[in-house]
């Protein structure tokens, strides 16, 4: 048995962002994967990068942000229009969110409760975004607590009301986005999604080379922490601490720790936190609700203009999934020479639970087939596809789900703490990323060292280390 100040479980954007703000404590980072960054995935294809996870990045002032800048990588700004939808196979783009229900095929019935109801999401939206700004003395916990509660016992689908099947498929596809269907979010979700999303200021940017540059950079950094493909089995306090047990590469182990910081999903954090859960604790944890994203990232090598190109994204109601992204728009406006597409689509929720478990060749065709009715003109350009089927692609808030807040806030024991964008109130790297630094603060605090982290100390295991660092090269 080893000990350590601190274990972390998971190395996603929120257990990395644990463990470099607490290096200078040694903390051992287990990650059941081949691979750093969980949900934010990607690879580089020359000068394109093909995605199959998160890839909106937030200002540089943000904390991921910060880090971004700190290892020195480059966000362009999305300049493609986002607010665009296809309808009967075509594409209402580039119009304002005012003029949409004129622009779009709807029967009259339609687009009057189309117009109706993107009225109250746009006051949901402009609610959620003035409710986001902290108060004086108000922590972050405070705020999210503040957020999840806005309309946090009322469904979307209550929210709206009816409507007729052509306006309610617009509005169904919205959900997806979010990983859920409409009787099963809470308007407070649906409003975080609006205040987010459509502000282009707040989720403006794609990483050049792909998002998964920023957790490559990260786990070459924190390399001598990290091991992967090392599953937790087991976590129990002891005395002042915990005990964490693995599986790795070289077999069982088991390490003592004085605290713990648990960034993986719920399904993921239940078969070894189980025994250690009191009443309370499993409750909160039961509350937070994941769904799937079935994603499918084509890179093409057309060099012509294509009808894609000033588009960043499309919303897609009638088809087997629910968004499309372009993923060189940004790249093509900063001036390279056009050498093909990466685009991404994806089905959330109901479109995405029948395909979780079909082969990937049947998915890509799946969603090609329906892609060749939008735009024939991607098929024959082809030149690879990746699928990947997230089932558990991020949390949504469910109606009630503030309920279980102060206790995700507080962990389990006061030695175990929670991170990851499923504690906030909204899926994405930033929010993943804020919940780290608040785990790490209550690390410190706990642990009561606050002093400046001094050069990462030699790692503990060399064998561990070094598989690591062959990973990143």
């Amino acid at each position: 048995m080893e000990d350590r100040d601190v274990v972390i479980i998971g190395a996603g954007i929120a257990g990395l962002t644990a463990a470099k703000r607490l290096r200078d404590l040694d903390p051992l980072v287990l990650e059941a994967s081949d691979r750093v960054g969980g949900r934010i995935w990607s690879k580089q294809c020359g000068e394109l990068a093909m995605s199959v996870g998160a890839h909106m990045f937030p200002p540089p002032d943000s904390t991921v942000g910060q880090l971004v800048t700190e290892y020195g990588l480059d966000v362009l700004p999305i300049t493609g229009s986002m607010l665009n939808i296809a309808l009967q196979d075509r594409v209402i783009a580039d119009t304002r969110p005012e003029l949409m229900p004129f622009k779009l095929p709807l029967s009259t019935r339609g687009r009057v409760a189309f117009a109706r109801a993107g009225l109250k999401v746009k006051q949901i939206g402009d609610e959620y975004m003035r409710l986001a700004k902290p108060r004086a003395g108000e922590t972050a916990s405070d705020v999210r607590l503040r957020l999840l509660r806005y309309h946090g016992d009322e469904t979307f689908a209550d929210f709206l009301g009816p409507l007729p099947p052509d306006a309610q498929r617009i509005f169904t596809a919205l959900c997806n986005r979010t990983i859920a269907d409409p009787h099963e979010i809470s308007v407070s979700a649906m409003a975080a999604l609006f205040g987010h999303v459509w502000d282009s200021g707040d989720l403006g940017r794609n990483m050049r080379g792909g998002s998964g540059l920023l957790p490559e950079a990260m786990g070459r950094d924190l390399a001598a922490h990290i091991r992967l493909q090392t599953k937790a089995t087991s976590l129990a306090f002891d005395g002042a601490g915990v005990t964490v047990g693995y599986e790795g590469p070289d077999g069982a182990g088991t390490v003592r720790a004085r605290t713990a910081i648990v960034a993986v999903p719920t399904p993921d954090l239940i078969p070894f936190m189980a025994d250690a859960m009191t009443p309370g604790f499993r409750s909160a944890i039961d509350r937070v609700t994941f769904g799937p994203h079935v994603v499918l990232s084509i890179r093409t090598t057309e060099t012509e203009p294509m009808p894609w190109d000033d588009l960043y994204s499309i919303l897609t109601p009638d088809y087997a999934f629910n968004m499309l992204f372009n993923h060189t728009n940004s790249l093509y406006a900063a001036g390279v020479p056009k050498q093909g597409s990466v685009l991404m689509v994806y089905g959330g929720a109901s479109r995405g639970y029948p395909l979780l478990d079909k082969p990937h060749e049947e998915i890509a065709e799946c969603f090609l087939r329906d892609l060749d009715r939008l735009f024939p003109m991607v098929r024959p350009h082809i030149a690879e596809t990746w699928v990947m089927p997230w089932a558990h692609a991020g949390a949504f808030a469910a109606p009630g789900r503030w309920r279980a807040q102060e206790q995700l806030e507080a962990g389990l024991g006061g030695r175990v703490f929670l991170a990851g964008d499923w504690v906030s109130d909204f899926v994405s790297m930033e929010t993943a990323a804020l919940t780290a630094v608040d785990a790490s603060d209550r690390v410190r605090a706990l642990l009561d060292r606050s002093v400046p982290a001094p050069p990462p100390p030699k790692p503990r295991d060399p064998v561990a280390s070094a598989r690591v660092q062959r990973f990143f090269e």
